[in-house]
């Protein structure tokens, strides 16, 4: 027969201890601050962001085997009112031309990032300019 032993107290008062730092820790980081809640907020509803606009515009640059490089630019950090993403991809099977890069320009208005513009550059795997972009297609 097993009888109640003083150090079960212990062990009941430690789990109860974790228990309570648990929860205590579990509704801290539910809650969060004010500040944290409205980042995490506008993290979530940016699927209008001019990045995720461009990768829902180019489904092809999620199955392309080329190197794809991703480069999203703002002209301000607090509110910005101007965006661009550059799109480079390398190692195409057109062997005439090193890298495309597209570039979408953006505009915030009315809450919304809007699509302004599209430039396509070619930077060359030979002929006079292989070292920089350019709006002529590649020989």
């Amino acid at each position: 027969m097993m009888g109640w032993n003083k150090n079960d107290d212990k062990g009941l008062n430690n789990m109860f201890r974790i228990l309570a730092v648990a929860t205590l820790a579990f509704g801290i980081l539910g809650s969060g601050c004010a500040t944290a809640q409205q980042v995490i907020a506008k993290v979530q509803s940016s699927s209008d962001t001019p990045l995720e606009q461009v990768l829902q515009l180019r489904t092809d640059l999620r199955k392309e085997l080329a190197t794809v490089e991703l480069r999203q630019f703002f002209d301000k950090v607090e509110s910005p009112t101007i965006g661009q993403v550059k799109v480079t991809e390398t190692g195409l099977m057109d062997d005439s031309v090193h890298s495309v890069q597209t570039i979408y320009y953006f505009k915030r208005e009315d809450n919304s990032w809007m699509l302004e513009n599209t430039e396509k550059l070619y930077r060359c795997a030979r002929g006079s300019n292989t070292k920089t972009f350019q709006k002529a297609v590649c020989p």
